[in-house]
């Protein structure tokens, strides 16, 4: 067994503290982090080998993660829709063509980073609110593509270019306008059926519309809390030195996400989204007390 040859990676990690408020009745303090990635080479894997494919989300049918010298290490390739000078080519009938070697982008983002809050007021409460962001990185949903597949999700139950659901027959003006060219470079425009829009995407091998921008900002967590006076606590037991009470909000909003119809803050491997439970928002409590 060898591990991966040589990765040069290289960026930027800025941390910054500071002190906004702080006065006898209000102290707010704010620790930020800022991560740039600016290089991530595969320089060698191993001798005769300069290609591999490392994280396969579905097998070698959907998109995956490679690993090539000479490029950024988590590159995603696979099968997709084949293009001439950037637009789709399109079958007889208007379906997409099928391209196997597409390249889909990173699946690192480029910014990393955080906010962390921490607020005491009144003297005994203290507030924390925790923000965490990315910008960049691609991945796969295997959840979309079964999910359009099998006509649950919201892109299946949209309105076309007339204004008609697309799930209307042709016939009445409704179904998926496909706009692209021919293997000869023709222009070609022509409405489909919307089931077999979606069917056809799996069974084309055409992915390009389940892959995500990984880029969010997401509320990770959110806590107030209340200490006991030291002077409340000694009528209460000489043995108690402090009590503190805390609410508190795991995961409660996901602030902004470039992908609409997945929390990419949640993806479940490498590549992408494999069938995942969806994530959880929690809400509890914690009692702390000290002797």
């Amino acid at each position: 067994m060898l591990n991966t040859g040589q990765i040069t990676k290289t960026g930027i990690d800025i941390q910054a503290f500071v002190k906004p408020i702080w006065t006898k009745n209000v102290q707010w303090q704010i620790n930020a982090t800022f991560g740039r990635l600016l290089k991530n080479r595969v320089d060698t894997i191993a001798p005769g080998i300069s290609r591999i494919a490392i994280d396969q989300a579905w097998g070698a049918t959907a998109p995956y993660m490679v690993h090539q010298t000479g490029q950024d290490w988590g590159q995603m390739y696979g099968n997709g829709i084949k293009r001439i000078n950037g637009v789709p080519v399109l079958t007889a009938d208007g379906f997409y063509v099928n391209d196997p070697n597409v390249y889909f982008g990173s699946v690192l983002p480029k910014y990393t980073g955080g906010v962390q809050n921490s607020i005491t007021f009144l003297e005994h409460f203290t507030a924390n609110i925790n923000i965490d962001y990315q910008v960049g990185g691609k991945f796969f949903s295997l959840s979309e593509m079964w999910g359009s597949y099998s006509g649950v999700t919201a892109r299946t139950a949209t309105l076309n270019d007339k204004g008609v659901p697309i799930r209307t027959p042709v016939a009445d003006g409704g179904g998926v306008k496909m706009t692209g060219v021919t293997a000869d470079g023709k222009p070609l425009t022509k409405y489909v059926e919307a089931q077999a829009y979606f069917q056809n995407l799996y069974g084309n091998k055409t992915f390009d519309p389940y892959v995500y921008d990984l880029t969010f900002v997401k509320l990770r967590e959110v806590s107030l809390g209340y200490s006991v006076p030291a002077n409340k606590l000694a009528k209460i037991s000489k043995n108690i030195s402090r009590v503190n009470f805390s609410l508190v909000a795991r995961n409660p909003i996901l602030l902004y996400a470039e992908t609409k119809s997945f929390d990419p803050s949640e993806i479940s491997n490498l590549s992408g989204e494999t069938g995942q439970l969806p994530a959880t928002r929690s809400f509890g409590f914690n009692l702390k007390i000290g002797f």
